[in-house]
């Protein structure tokens, strides 16, 4: 069996930790490790998942787990990787979001035994004054002023950094020092932007307790596309949630990966083994228009996150949609599709194609729709759309359904109301 050193060197989960070896916090006596969730929403993105699969490799090589859903600091906002202060939350609001992230968490582990915590439980029970006289003494303003997160923010000159979020290295090292008061916590895991907070943390536990944590951070997970970190407050978000991002779009998302990151990501987002993907790239690599690699991770990645019907279904979703004839098409698949979310609009007998691309967004306005079609890019269930006048007759659905597409890739459901 191979060692969780091992594992997370091979998946390409490891990029700084605060030990002389890795093998000294993974591979010796079993840790409790905790990783913290930023609750700002009622989902977790696909900039989570990384860190998550990392706490479940901890999980299944006999560890204790501990996910801290940030409900105090949540308040504050963490200024690490952000270019501008964020909005603060209510008590409310975070209460929805950390109950909602716990069920997410749940499903993701796989009914591995875990404790989830949130820090409002303590930080909100603080006093000022023995804060500051027992915790903050142990803080060098002139070290904090180093750390990247708040360095970057400084040259901000239109932006700067308030006290609040400068604030937030104290509060999670805090975090840190009670987690191993209160469970035994030596370890904590996080994205590399998290490096100083995690270090302070120890720095933290070893002057006022005397005793030693560990740090283990992952490198920041890249969409190669855009350039950024995956994340909700970096443009597109991609949420885990089904009500947010549709299992049918999220697919979508993983199948359009880049060649150049797709092993990175079948490594870093999937609980398949090495073996399993060595052999998809080989495929792959054979036959690249295929996209081989693409399916295999957008399927592992789906079943993971909404199970195993699901995946199949939106892996099956591009014959249904794409490859057969409206004919074609069964109860069975348009019941499919319904599971997956896919793009669908409720249209009537009589509704004019024009208004029909723009409610179901495959056009932006009507004189887009209008173009669109004199370009001659427009389908209904496969037949070219020529005449912008056109509309919607009972016999253009079967099963109650009509495809509509604007060129190959872009396509809307049409359910007859």
């Amino acid at each position: 069996m191979s060692k969780l050193s091992d594992i997370l060197r091979e998946r390409g989960y490891v990029y700084q930790y605060s030990s002389e070896t890795l093998e000294e916090i993974t591979d010796g006596a079993k840790r409790t490790v905790y990783l913290g969730i930023d609750p700002s929403a009622d989902s977790l993105h696909v900039g989570n998942l990384q860190a998550m699969l990392v706490l479940r490799r901890f999980l299944e090589d006999g560890h204790q787990a501990i996910l801290l859903v940030g409900g105090g600091t949540g308040m504050i906002g963490d200024p690490s990787g952000k270019s501008e202060e964020r909005n603060l939350l209510d008590d409310a609001t975070i209460t929805h979001n950390a109950a909602a992230i716990r069920v997410q968490a749940e499903y993701l582990f796989g009914g591995l035994d875990f404790k989830i915590v949130n820090n409002a439980d303590w930080l909100a029970k603080l006093d000022l004054i023995s804060f500051l006289r027992d915790i903050g003494k142990y803080f060098s303003v002139n070290a904090m002023l180093q750390r990247d997160s708040v360095k970057n923010r400084l040259e901000n000159q239109e932006e700067g950094i308030s006290y609040t979020e400068f604030s937030y290295m104290l509060l999670q090292s805090y975090d840190f020092f009670h987690l191993h008061q209160q469970y035994g916590c030596d370890l904590q895991i996080g994205a590399s932007d998290q490096w100083g907070n995690m270090v302070s943390g120890i720095d933290l536990i070893r002057r006022k307790a005397g005793q030693q944590a560990f740090a283990l951070s992952c490198p920041l997970l890249i969409n190669k596309s855009t350039g950024k970190k995956f994340g909700k407050s970096e443009g597109g978000a991609v949420w885990l949630d089904a009500a947010k991002t549709s299992p049918f779009e999220f697919y979508q998302f993983w199948f359009n990966t880049e060649d150049e990151a797709v092993e990175e990501y079948l490594l870093k987002m999937t609980m398949l083994p090495k073996a399993d993907i060595d052999e998809g790239l080989a495929a792959h690599t054979q036959d690249p228009a295929a996209r081989i690699a693409q399916k295999k991770l957008a399927y592992e990645v789906t079943k993971l996150v909404h199970g195993e019907e699901i995946a199949q279904g939106c892996e099956k979703s591009p014959e249904i949609l794409y490859a057969k004839t409206i004919q074609e098409i069964t109860s069975d698949d348009v019941a499919i599709l319904h599971l997956i979310k896919a793009p669908m609009c409720r249209v009537a007998a009589g509704d004019a194609l024009v208004d029909v691309l723009v409610t179901s967004l495959v056009a932006s306005s009507k004189r887009e729709a209008r173009q669109f079609i004199d370009d001659g890019a427009v389908s209904l269930n496969g037949t070219r759309v020529s005449d912008a006048a056109q509309v919607l007759t009972d016999g253009d659905f079967h099963h109650d359904i009509a495809l509509l597409k604007r060129g190959k890739r872009t396509v809307a459901v049409l359910i007859h109301s």
